[in-house]
């Protein structure tokens, strides 16, 4: 659950990114085009710490069922 909010999170990063780097590149703003591909790699980022914290959840519960 708790890596599922971090996916979650992470998406909206991304996306938010993704908006700041096209509207970077529509106006000439060299700035906002590298905050964008910032923001998308920090989403990118959170996302597989999600993943990371999946696997976790089902190892742990793996080893509870034994």
């Amino acid at each position: 659950m708790a890596g599922e909010t971090d996916r979650l999170k992470g998406k909206g990063k991304e996306l938010k990114g993704d908006t700041q780097e096209f509207v970077g590149e529509m106006t000439g703003d060299r700035s906002l085009e590298r905050k964008g591909k910032l923001e998308q790699m920090k989403g990118k980022a959170q996302q597989a710490w999600g993943d990371v914290k999946e696997k976790a959840e089902d190892i742990k519960r793996d080893i509870q069922d034994r």
